[in-house]
């Protein structure tokens, strides 16, 4: 019965009966997750997901029907969280980049303070690499808890740490020494 109702109905029923949605969410789940994916890419696109239907949920009571179905107004509800994810993303960046330019920090704000090519090349890796190695090293994680905090196998982490310093090192003028000092058996370079 719910599969022939439109999108416009099973939005205005969820309104007072909220479970009604879950028919929404079903109907367009994979449109959507697949739309997510391919813009703000596979690591990303779970949580960017769950969020497109909770702010469709909390403003399911304002639909339009303009297209006769949820899907455009879904994808630009999508659209608008990618384009949120970016800007936070970048201003994070940024916030890097100046603290690298202003020089020495007093040690009292535990903040340190990176070169301007190191910083610069921080910002040019990869999302999922730069994810890992601040992890374990300004977080402070061992391989196996960043790998837990990142829903990844613990391979994965070596590897995308192992990209990142060959990278950072490479940008310095050092190559990533293989004999860097560990922690706990774990590079912390």
């Amino acid at each position: 019965m719910e599969s022939l109702l439109s999108d416009a109905r099973i939005l205005s029923d969820s309104v007072s009966e909220p479970a009604r949605f879950s028919s929404l969410y079903e109907r367009h789940l994979r449109a959507v997750a697949s739309y997510v994916a391919r813009r703000a890419g596979p690591e990303l696109s779970e949580d960017l997901t769950a969020e497109v239907f909770v702010r469709a949920f909390r403003r399911r009571a304002v639909f339009r029907d303009d297209h006769g179905s949820a899907l455009p107004w879904l994808l630009g509800i999508a659209n608008n969280l990618i384009a949120d994810h970016r800007r936070a993303e970048r201003r994070r960046l940024q916030m890097l980049r100046r603290l690298a330019r202003t020089g020495p920090v007093s040690s009292e704000s535990g903040v340190a303070v990176l070169a301007p090519e190191l910083v610069g090349e921080l910002l040019r890796l990869p999302a999922a690499d730069r994810d890992a190695l601040l992890l374990v090293v300004w977080g402070e994680l061992s391989y196996a808890e960043a790998a837990t905090a990142l829903s990844v196998p613990i391979g994965t982490i070596r590897s995308r740490i192992a990209r990142a310093r060959q990278r950072l090192g490479a940008a310095i003028g050092q190559p990533a020494d293989p004999a860097a000092p560990t922690v706990n058996g774990e590079s912390h370079a």
